[in-house]
């Protein structure tokens, strides 16, 4: 968990720095869902389109709670695979996929953030002009909040969506916690806003029992259950090329995606 003063500093960085923090019961988890609704900031704090008071009707409790360390997963961090590895399997992500075909996961960092909103909409493109590949889009915000961010965001097409608020999944794939440049680097914030500007994604209320320092990252998996391409995010607005992974299970990769 992370020190009041650390929060501040996040706080600070993330241009929140004249907020007072308000007070956490020591015993409430990172991850609690009550009534499925989403609480937070926009994105990675920001303002989105911009109201004259965007702070007015936020809990804060749940707001900040975004910022801190959820408690570990329930197994321990693996190392991510390698290219040409056996992917981990899982009964809740199986490999080889029952269905015979190869696969592509996206494992979001959080519902809201606008940089997976890019990503989402990129791999929800490809999913209807691939029908012989399974796209999976892994998260770990409650059912709820995931639901909803899906729903937002026009449905899920031919993606299917796993919840994993256990973050078991993350760790089986070596998708831990990040860093403080990885997440507040000054380049993510000017490229969240070119991404507004120019395409109108500005994110979203972060989800309930989202994490911001969560690694988000996507693989290819074959049919045999091989990997075949992919990586954790190496930061906040990590540039994915899914025609990449497209073109690794053996399919020919069309227009350029990604966030930018």
């Amino acid at each position: 968990m992370f020190s009041k003063i650390g929060t501040k500093i996040a706080l600070h960085r993330a241009g929140l720095g004249n907020l007072s923090l308000p007070s956490f019961p020591k015993s409430e988890p990172s991850y609690t869902s009550k009534n499925g609704t989403k609480d937070g900031v926009d994105g990675d704090g920001g303002e989105g389109a911009g109201f004259q008071n965007p702070f007015s009707n936020v809990q804060w409790n749940k707001a900040f709670s975004s910022w801190q360390t959820p408690p570990p997963p329930p197994n321990t961090l693996r190392d991510p695979p390698l290219i040409g590895e056996r992917a981990q399997t899982n009964v809740k992500l199986k490999f080889p996929a029952i269905d015979g075909r190869p696969c592509i996961v996206l494992f979001l960092r959080f519902c809201g953030c606008p940089f997976i909103e890019k990503l989402f909409l990129a791999m929800r493109s490809l999913s209807n002009r691939h029908p012989s590949i399974h796209f999976i889009a892994v998260s770990h915000c409650t059912p709820a909040a995931t639901n909803e961010w899906v729903k937002m965001l026009g449905g899920a097409w031919n993606i299917d969506i796993v919840v994993d608020q256990s973050r078991e999944l993350y760790a089986l794939w070596g998708l831990g916690m990040s860093n403080w440049g990885h997440v507040l680097h000054p380049r993510n914030g000017y490229n969240q806003y070119l991404l507004g500007k120019k395409e109108g994604v500005w994110g979203r209320q972060v989800g309930e029992g989202g994490c911001r320092w969560q690694v988000g990252g996507a693989f290819a998996v074959d049919e045999r259950g091989i990997v075949k391409w992919g990586r954790p995010m190496q930061s906040v607005d990590d540039d994915i090329q899914f025609e990449e992974a497209v073109r690794s299970l053996g399919f020919g990769g069309e227009s350029k995606t990604g966030v930018f």
